[in-house]
């Protein structure tokens, strides 16, 4: 059996399958969330209440995930009445103070980020019976998802795959330090709170993944889950849609301190178009994607294969512990090339281990790249690796011959690595819950990568000194909203003009968008200027800075460094957590600890569906021999969870036998892998068996309709099948628009090129139509099979 992922070694404490702590209870009762959202960003308070039921200090650590793209601004605690706020220092100087305060007896708290989206919460010398409160504060973006706005609240870390080299070194390992132990089930759960302020009258508030309570009152709305309370087993997702959706132009702000930030939104126009790419599909076929993930993205590539034009080359690979190719190196797309690929497809799964993505993009990149097509990589992961910084520093590397789009799947991938791949390669990132179709986001992708985009994209401030952020513009699409950030210098108040200029190369040549700044209506706000230093510190983070771009010298020690000391100024300026500062609290007693505080690192709850683990419990048994088990989850948590099994008697042996769960396919994903390369079907018996029509239907009247052209049968044939299968999908899964939408193009243009007469498709189209209604077709049926 292959393993799911290599194991880490646990430890003896951690291999007990229990809500308590190596016998121990949980010191964390329960975390609360409190959320204001109002235009493009939100405000979130979370309060992680812990509590020592036990007769001697204790030191609690909490590994917990936050929004990637956070600012982590404020960080409290409170132990009984006492109230203690903490500072932002280096993070060595920071841990340095907590260490020393610990060891003489005083309370300490201290807040790392280990990631920027995994932090770590230590609790020093919680007296026994004692009660304590933290309180982190983050301001983050709010992201588009089509026509409305998604608010994501991250609550769970997912099990990371950890290379090898990251599970070694002195001290404690990266892959200890992003793999906090994990529980089935875990005793503390969620309470929220979401109160959301619109700038037009509210159309919907709703959670595509947990059952929520809504109140609205025209502009404003309040939002509850369902239960009082919810396990932190997956990412909070809410989606917000105005009657006129929001959209921000300019917003400038100045602080208590001063210090004057502006956020502009730009929505560049584009013409619509298609061209053909070298598309490579780069799917995450690690044991974290069994069960309903890899099964949706077999259906998504598919669509995928068959929404690509015409004159594209194109490659699968898929990637665990070792990577396969579907071809050595890009081919052609033809109906030959399409058809290997679907079967190799069709079989795919989650059978190679641990995710090891760096070796496949490091070979995919390195590729000789077609010479007169672009480059794109759709990578479909669930996304949880501990080594996501060579990653995207060998995407960043490549940026000029390749972009990157990112879709992550399931109820916790790794918005860090996915947002962080489409940054570095010029893309975008989408993500898709469970429950939720992959098909959608995953045509959004593609129609990202075959539509014409803005390129050599530039930013000038006029009128006023800045300091952009990000440094480098992103990748713009046409329709979709890209925020740009800049810290002002001068002084304002007086009338004077100023605006921002962004400059780019588009498909039909140089383009030019201005939007002014009303410098005399500054608004007071610390929000613009802590996005300002949030998105200052991603790109220092990320080595997308000035520092990293103009570097000549070759000693890399020292440009980290002065990096480093970027880092440290910028996050202790705005007060703000990241990689190089941590956020410090000391709790002075006049009555110090006494005694040695006992470790107590608390557990996570494992993601839902993590590994297909809700589709097989409760119908499962363990394999006679498990050879692995997933990091941190001890063997015996395996009972009745991830496989299912039948007895077989081979030589007279009792064994196991894993059997996998069939997939539902709709109708609709069959019609989709009848499609030709060039955009047409053929009228034969596989078609009319998955639209349900009789193998005797009359197609005299739809002849008829080509009749006067001079058109040869097999074409006639082709272009009526063409037809109908357009019928079926226009009307009878219109819900599915976003899915089909690309194929239904392509078909149109075989038709336009085919029956150059307007008239004579329109005449097979109204006799087509009239066909279908003929035979009473039941669309409903059809549509939700």
């Amino acid at each position: 059996m292959t393993p799911i992922n290599p194991p880490l070694a646990p430890t003896s404490e951690e291999s007990a399958l229990d809500a308590r702590e190596g016998g121990s209870p949980i010191p964390l009762e329960s975390v609360s969330v409190e959320c204001s959202i109002d235009g493009f960003a939100a405000r979130t308070v979370i309060t992680q209440c812990y509590r020592n039921a036990e007769d001697r200090p204790i030191e609690a650590v909490y590994t917990f995930p936050l929004d990637e793209g956070a600012a982590v601004c404020a960080f409290e605690a409170w132990i009984g009445e006492r109230h203690v706020v903490g500072r932002v220092r280096d993070r060595e100087e920071a841990f340095e103070e907590y260490d020393d305060a610990v060891a003489e007896g005083h309370g300490a708290y201290l807040l790392d980020e280990e990631r920027a989206d995994v932090f770590t919460a230590s609790l020093g010398n919680v007296p026994p019976r004692a009660e304590v409160k933290l309180r982190v504060t983050t301001v983050a973006e709010l992201s588009h998802d089509g026509d409305a706005l998604r608010y994501v609240l991250p609550t769970t870390v997912p099990p990371r795959y950890a290379p090898v080299e990251d599970r070694g070194g002195v001290g404690r390992s990266t892959a200890e330090t992003l793999n906090p132990p994990v529980a089935l089930e875990v005793p503390y759960r969620l309470q929220l709170e979401v109160r959301v302020r619109g700038g037009s009258p509210l159309r919907s508030v709703e959670s595509p993944s947990h059952p929520i309570s809504v109140a609205i009152d025209v502009t404003e709305a309040t939002v509850r889950l369902a239960q009082c309370d919810a396990a932190l087993d997956r990412d909070f997702v809410l989606l917000v849609r105005e009657a006129e959706p929001h959209r921000l132009r300019a917003h400038v702000e100045r602080d208590d301190r001063g210090r004057c930030a502006a956020c502009v939104e730009l929505v560049p126009r584009l013409a619509a178009g298609e061209g053909p790419v070298e598309m490579i599909l780069v799917v995450d076929r690690s044991g974290s994607m069994q069960g309903s993930s890899i099964a949706e993205a077999r259906n998504a590539i598919q669509l995928c294969l068959r929404s690509l034009p015409q004159g594209s080359f194109f490659n699968v690979v898929g990637f665990g512990s070792s990577f396969e190719m579907l071809f050595p190196e890009s081919r052609p797309y033809n109906e030959e090339t399409l058809a290997e690929a679907s079967r190799h497809v069709a079989v795919l799964d989650a059978d190679l281990g641990g995710t090891e993505i760096l070796a496949p993009l490091e070979t995919v990149l390195k590729a000789e790249q077609h010479a007169e097509l672009p480059r794109v990589l759709l990578v479909l992961t669930d996304g949880d690796v501990t080594n996501t910084d060579p990653v995207l520093e060998l995407v960043r590397r490549h940026a000029g011959t390749t972009r990157v789009f990112a879709i992550g799947i399931g109820h916790g991938p790794s918005r860090h690595l996915l947002q962080g791949l489409a940054r570095a390669g010029g893309g975008s990132a989408e993500f898709v819950a469970p429950g939720d179709r992959l098909e959608a986001p995953v045509l959004r992708q593609v129609r990202r990568a075959l539509a014409p985009a803005l390129t050599d994209v530039t930013v000038e401030w006029r009128g006023v000194g800045a300091q952009p952020a990000p440094w480098r513009a992103p990748a713009l699409f046409g329709g979709e909203p890209a925020r740009l950030y800049a810290l002002l210098e001068g002084e304002f108040g007086v009338a004077r003009e100023a605006s921002v200029v962004v400059r780019a190369r588009g498909p039909e040549g140089p383009v030019e968008y201005s939007m002014p700044l009303e410098l005399d209506a500054v608004r007071p706000g610390s929000l613009v200027p802590t996005l300002w230093a949030r998105a200052r510190l991603r790109d220092l983070e990320e080595g997308s800075s000035e520092f990293h771009a103009r570097a000549r010298s070759q000693q890399s020690a020292r440009r980290a460094k002065r990096v480093r000391r970027e880092i440290v100024r910028v996050a202790t300026e705005f007060g703000l957590a990241s990689r190089e500062t941590s956020f410090i609290a000391i709790e002075e007693r006049d009555e110090p600890v006494e005694g040695e505080a006992v470790l107590r690192r608390v557990r996570v709850a494992l993601t839902r569906g993590w590994g297909g683990i809700d589709q097989l419990r409760g119908h499962v048994q363990l394999a006679y021999d498990l050879c692995s088990t997933p990091p941190s989850v001890p063997e015996s948590a395996l009972k009745s969870t991830f496989y299912m099994s039948d007895d077989v008697g081979v030589h007279g042996h009792r064994e196991r036998r894993i059997v996998p769960i069939a997939p539902t396919v709709r109708p609709l994903d069959r019609l989709v892998a009848l499609q030709r390369v060039d955009g047409a079907w053929d009228l034969d018996f596989a078609l009319l068996e998955v639209l349900g029509l009789p193998d005797e239907l009359e197609l005299v009247e739809a002849s008829r309709a080509l009749g006067e052209a001079a058109i040869p049968d097999a074409l006639i044939r082709q272009a009526i099948a063409t037809a109908l299968a357009l019928s079926f999908i226009e009307t009878q899964a219109a819900e599915a628009r976003d899915e089909w939408a690309l194929l239904a193009a392509k078909a149109e243009r075989w038709l336009a090129a085919h029956l150059a007469d307007a008239v004579v498709r329109i005449r097979l189209r109204d006799a087509v139509r009239a066909v279908l209604a003929a035979l009473s077709i039941n669309s409903l049926a059809w549509a939700k099979t």
